[in-house]
């Protein structure tokens, strides 16, 4: 049974001025998730689309912990996100929500990547490459090379300095990958970033 006094409290929470209070919000979703997720789910749709983008980012970080049965529904949760001009909720998509999710099951994930990348929005395909750049693109290092090497010949610049970031991440926890990358054609501005940083 929905609770509603919770879901008025994580509410309350969620829009604090506080970042330590913000993050009190998230625990308590993912406490949520972690045993009622599929009866809260219908709740977490109408709060994705919500307009305080506090109560988008609170639904993106209580997905941390989502069992890997329920990581189709995540992302379809966080689909919606992956367009949010939000510069708050950006950052707590691609590079840390969309990564934790991503990592209870890499092979859906990786699929859900590649119908995203070609998506003719630059916050979708940002999240996307910044999502390749850490924890869950460094665990599956070949896997996100495939997908970068296209998304660093990217028209954006917003998305092919992404690109850039992730790969010099990239190099960085997996130095062998460098002279693969520099190799890389018809993306020369980006690999001159990469370059920039990683000697």
């Amino acid at each position: 049974m929905i609770d509603k006094k919770l879901l008025a409290k994580i509410r309350k929470l969620a829009d604090s001025p506080d970042w330590g209070v913000r993050e009190d919000a998230t625990k308590d979703i993912k406490a949520i998730n972690d045993k009622f997720f599929l009866e809260y789910l219908p709740v977490w749709k109408k709060w994705v689309a919500e307009a305080n983008p506090n109560i988008r980012r609170a639904v993106e970080v209580g997905l941390l912990r989502i069992k890997k049965e329920y990581i189709l529904h995540a992302l379809d949760l966080l689909d919606p996100l992956m367009y949010d001009d939000d510069v708050y909720v950006r950052k707590n998509c691609g590079p840390f929500a969309l990564s934790h999710v991503g990592y209870k099951d890499p092979s859906t994930t990786f699929k859900r990547l590649r119908k995203w990348m070609k998506v003719k929005n630059k916050n979708v395909r940002w999240n996307v490459t910044m999502c390749l750049g850490v924890w869950f693109g460094q665990s599956y290092p070949e896997e996100s090379l495939k997908l970068l090497k296209v998304l660093a010949k990217d028209q954006e610049k917003f998305v092919w300095r992404a690109v850039a970031s992730s790969l010099v991440k990239l190099i960085r926890k997996h130095p062998k990958l460098k002279q693969e990358i520099f190799l890389w054609e018809g993306c020369d501005d980006c690999i001159a970033v990469v370059k920039h940083y990683v000697k």
